[in-house]
């Protein structure tokens, strides 16, 4: 069973697409266009505000992936118990707190690049 949970969406079948295609665009100018098959999703019709959508999202996956590449990573064993202010985090919480401080860090370069440009 296709159970679609977007609030602005139609769904199409191929058959229906096929009969009419210009009325199947035009639904696409105003919402989502699940075209299925034997009940089953195979595609869709968008409009050319959410086309532009898709190819900003698509690039900047496909430049965080880039960025990714280039990172390197290293797994270090702790082996004693942690002391000084944090030693009361869980693995968690000290994780939420390296991700906080490589943001800062992260918009901290950005700024300094940005500014230097």
């Amino acid at each position: 069973m296709l159970v679609i949970r977007q609030p602005d969406a139609a769904v199409m079948t191929t058959t229906d697409a096929k009969r009419d295609l210009p009325h199947a665009f035009k639904v696409a100018e105003r919402h989502r266009v699940y075209v299925t098959k034997d009940g089953k999703p195979i595609g869709g019709l968008v409009s050319m505000k959410m086309m532009e959508l898709l190819e900003r999202a698509l690039a900047e996956q496909r430049e965080r992936e880039e960025r990714r590449k280039h990172v390197s990573v290293r797994v270090v064993r702790r082996v004693a118990e942690p002391s000084g202010e944090n030693a009361h985090l869980t693995p968690a919480q000290g994780i939420a707190l390296v991700r906080t401080l490589s943001r800062s860090a992260h918009a901290i370069r950005e700024a300094a690049k940005n500014a230097g440009a």
